[in-house]
Formats: C-alpha cells, sequence, structure tokens
C-alpha cells in the first residue's frame, strides 16, 4: 500500500494523526529511498558517524518520505526535491541547545541569532526549542553552526545527482517528532475537504 492510500485508510479507521505518523512516518520506507536502499545506508550511515548517534535515530520526513510535499502539493522530484532529515536523539538535541545557551551567554547576548536577510531569529529559535524541535537555520552564530552547516553541504554535495540539498533538524524525542508531523496530516486532510 502506498502512503497515501495508507492515510486515507488509516483516517477511515478513525486513527489519531499520531497513530498515522507512527504507522507511515516511522514504519513504511522511504519513498525516495526505494530501490536506492543502498544510498540510504550510505546517507544514514554518515550522519550517524559524523554526530555518533545511533543511526535509528535518523528517519525521512517531507516530500521524500511521502513521495510528495503536503503543503507545496508537488510530488518527489529527484534533484529538485530536498532530502529532509530528523535526527530523534535526546543527547544530541541537549548538546546542541547546550552549545547555543554558552554561545549566547545564557541568552544575554540574543544579537548572534541573526539570520540570511539581517533578521534576529531569537523569537523562531525559541519558539521551535519549547516545541521539542532544534532547527539550525535558526541558531545562533558560533563554529558548531559552520560546522553544521559545513557537514551537510558536503553531503549535500556527494549526492547532488538525487537530491536538491540535503538538511536535517534535531528532535528531543519521537514524541516531538509524531507531534511535528502530525501538523502534516492535518494539512492533508484539510486540503482533501
Amino acid at each position: 500500500m502506498n502512503h497515501i492510500a495508507a492515510i486515507d485508510k488509516s483516517i477511515k479507521e478513525k486513527l489519531t494523526h499520531r497513530e498515522i505518523v507512527r504507522k507511515v512516518y516511522l514504519t513504511y520506507p522511504t519513498k525516495a529511498f526505494i530501490e536506492r536502499e543502498e544510498q540510504q545506508y550510505e546517507i544514514f550511515n554518515e550522519i550517524s558517524s559524523h554526530f555518533s548517534i545511533p543511526i535509528n535515530h535518523i528517519q525521512v520526513c517531507g516530500s521524500s518520505k511521502m513521495g510528495r510535499s503536503f503543503h507545496k502539493d508537488s510530488q518527489f522530484t529527484p534533484k529538485s526535491s530536498d532530502l529532509d532529515i530528523a535526527i530523534i536523539d535526546t543527547a544530541l538535541f541537549l548538546k546542541y541547545s547546550e552549545i547555543i545557551f554558552n554561545a549566547t551567554n545564557g541568552f544575554n547576548d540574543c544579537t548572534k541569532f541573526t539570520g540570511k536577510k539581517g533578521e534576529n531569529n531569537f523569537l523562531n529559535y525559541s519558539s521551535y526549542i519549547a516545541k521539542g524541535i532544534f532547527r539550525p537555520d535558526y541558531m545562533a552564530s558560533c563554529k558548531e553552526r559552520a560546522e553544521w552547516f559545513n557537514f551537510f553541504n558536503q553531503l549535500s554535495l556527494k549526492y547532488k545527482d538525487y537530491f536538491k540539498s540535503i538538511n536535517a533538524g534535531i528532535y528531543l524525542s519521537q514524541v516531538y517528532f509524531e507531534h511535528k508531523q502530525s501538523s502534516n496530516i492535518r494539512y492533508y486532510i484539510k486540503s482533501k475537504i
């Protein structure tokens, strides 16, 4: 059964949004890696080794997981679509949260939360942290931020023949991942009405 059909079936069975996420996001194969399982292993293994985390703490979300983006209403397209990685690891979440805490002197220097267009990203950063999501694009400027993006830029270049880019966020636990992906299920249901 494909991912969308599984969601439709689960909706008819009146499963909760989080049960649907557990079923489809956490146990179904990643659409972008069907018949490319070796590539999935290579990418996951590089991330696992780089961050010293268990390989099973790495999940895929977005159009590469489902085969389509619910928000953009577009299909996953090799070379044009991103690979969105979810790292579900409490220790890594804590490590990077502490790095930012220290880099900003306990959030007393929020000037380091500068975005691409010069805007201050502290409110965005703290909003996501409160939801158990560490968004590197909202990180304060520090050497670890540069290292993060250097790693994922190199990984993206290595797999540019299949993905536009590879990026990742960190989730405090599976509960936070399920909650975030539940919003995609809600969005999908609304789009069908």
